[in-house]
Order: C-alpha cells, then structure tokens, then sequence
C-alpha cells in the first residue's frame, strides 16, 4: 500500500511517501526507485534537466544494499 501526502509548510509544500507490505528481499530495489522518482519530481519541478535513470539506479540500488535492509 502507498500513501502520499502533500503537507503545506508556509511557502513550500512537503511531500510524505508512506510504503508498507512490500517484500523485505526486495527493499534496496523499492526504495532506490522510489528515490529515483522523488528526484524526478523535484528536477521536473525546479526545471532541471532529469537525471540518468539507469546510472542513477546502479549507485543508489548499491548504496541501498550496502545498507543491509535485505
């Protein structure tokens, strides 16, 4: 199940991303393309050039791993 929420803080708004039931084996691999989309989002938003999918993955699924979640 995710929820999101958009939160007003005065002139910005907060995004909150709540993701439960997921698979525990499969975390890195969740929350490296969740990251990937919420950097999207913030890229698409502030108008800059978005990023490369497939090397981006590549570090943050490491960097997820290496975390030791799985």
């Amino acid at each position: 199940m995710i929820e999101a929420q958009l939160i007003a803080e005065g002139a910005q708004t907060k995004l909150v991303w709540e993701e439960r039931g997921m698979p525990v084996d499969l975390l890195p691999a969740y929350g490296a393309g969740i990251q990937i989309h919420v950097e999207h989002l913030a890229d698409y938003l502030s108008g800059r050039e978005l990023r490369n999918v497939e090397a981006r993955w590549n570090e943050l699924f490491a960097a997820y791993e290496a975390l030791g979640v799985s």
